[in-house]
């Protein structure tokens, strides 16, 4: 959600050069310093930090708080943890976020390549329309991550604002991508903290419960919403429209063959330049172009304001729980690691979850806890992913809901609550999945 004009637009202008900086900088330093980047990240946090301050009138006083407290709790929790002896990161802590936020500035370039006699389209109306919009999130968002809501949102958010039965099935349908596709960070934090993972076989086992996930969504439209579904705008199912998410997946692809040790962020973020500048030189003159890339980087950046200031301040709030987990804990390992555990642990991380812990978070500090009862890799990483998957949808303080809160002004925490049912229905169907899982793999180790 873009809010007003600045009454100084030299702050929007100066605040959109440092924006634009960010994603160079994160871009930068992931491929050449990819061992050292993340205490480095202070850098491009520094100049996120500094655009909002520039941009704070721009922020609605509710929300002011909303930051306020966030970024209170998070310092209050770094206090805590120093205090128990643990060293805290400055670069976590100012820019965590720093590579998620360069993300979505540089996927906002994309629409200077959309077709402009595309935003007076006539939209398709009906169930057919909210199935074939729901599929093309799940498709695309498996592969090109949160850019590919943000396309779709976009499009649907253009004249009316964008509706509860739209901000929802996309929300889930997209955090359902998490728990299988290769793309996301979710895979790639289980693939550095679990040992021996089989990738493939891992794709195979989270894919069917990312189908059942979506064919869910699906069907409580059909049921709950049918009086919303028959009037329901969706997503235009044609070239005009998909070329962009489709030249972005293709990009995406060849780049993380390409270039495997560079992070799923800085492949979305080149991805998008590169698609914004080359549908740009196919539509208009080299001056054109540089004064539609100024109007961009000066007008338009700035608006990702509300993103820009919740993804630092919830930075702040993940690095103060990461922090405060690291002091000190507590653990009564069980005997071994099988189907009671996996379900267990799968329960315990979703709840962390919903009270603001990011998976990544609770990973960390499980693994090694885990890793002494010598589970199967391959159960542990479907537990992670399917924790990933449900934790994302059902947390206030996730990404996604964040980007759906900063943009199109829909209440995090009222959007999360929303989607608890659907995860606890969810992490119900994860009983017997994962029953079956461990079942499958035991057996498979007694073949061995």
């Amino acid at each position: 959600m873009i809010s007003g004009p600045d009454r100084r637009p030299w702050r929007a202008g100066i605040a959109g050069l440092l924006i634009t900086g960010m994603i160079f900088l994160t871009i930068i330093q992931d491929i050449f310093l990819s061992e050292s980047a993340s205490s480095a990240n202070w850098i491009p946090g520094i100049l996120g930090w500094v655009a909002a301050a520039l941009l704070i009138d721009r922020i609605k006083p509710a929300q002011r708080w909303q930051i306020a407290v966030i970024a209170f709790i998070g310092l209050l929790m770094h206090f805590a943890a120093t205090l128990r002896g643990v060293e805290i990161d400055v670069g976590k802590v100012v820019g965590i976020n720093a590579g998620l936020i360069s993300m979505i500035a540089a996927v906002g370039f994309l629409r200077l390549v959309v077709n402009p006699g595309l935003a007076n389209e006539k939209l398709p109306v009906g169930g057919t329309a909210y199935y074939r919009t729901m599929i093309g999130v799940w498709l695309f968002g498996s592969v090109i991550n949160i850019s590919a809501p943000i396309l779709f949102a976009d499009r649907l958010a253009r004249r009316d604002g964008l509706s509860r039965l739209a901000s929802q099935s996309i929300v889930r349908v997209f955090t359902t991508c998490s728990g299988w596709s290769p793309f996301f960070g979710g895979m790639a934090v289980v693939l550095t903290y679990v040992p021996n993972v089989n990738l493939g076989l891992v794709i195979l086992l989270c894919l069917p419960f990312s189908l059942f996930g979506l064919a869910l969504v699906l069907a409580e439209a059909s049921t709950r919403f049918s009086s919303e579904l028959s009037v329901f705008r969706g997503y235009p199912v044609q070239f005009s429209s998909l070329w962009v998410p489709a030249l972005l997946a293709v990009i995406v692809m060849s780049l993380s063959w390409w270039m495997p040790l560079w992070s799923v962020l800085t492949h979305i973020s080149l991805g998008a330049l590169i698609v914004s500048i080359f549908g740009l030189k196919l539509q208009m003159s080299w001056a054109d172009m540089r004064q539609a890339l100024v109007k961009q980087v000066t007008e338009h950046v700035p608006g990702m304001v509300n993103e820009l200031s919740l993804f630092l301040v919830a930075g702040v709030l993940a690095a103060g729980l990461a922090s405060v987990l690291a002091s000190d804990i507590e653990w009564v390992p069980a005997q071994h690691f099988g189907f009671e555990q996996a379900i267990l642990l799968l329960g315990f991380m979703v709840l962390l979850a919903i009270i603001g812990v990011h998976p990544v978070v609770t990973v960390s500090g499980a693994t090694p806890l885990v890793l002494n009862l010598n589970p199967d890799p391959d159960l542990l990483a479907v537990v992670y992913l399917l924790a990933w998957s449900l934790g994302t949808c059902a947390s206030p303080l996730s990404g996604t809901h964040l980007v759906f809160q900063g943009r199109y002004g829909i209440s995090s925490w009222l959007a999360a609550s929303r989607n608890w049912p659907f995860v606890a229905v969810l992490y119900i169907a994860a009983i017997p999945f994962l029953l079956w899982i461990s079942a499958l793999l035991s057996e498979r180790a007694i073949t061995m």
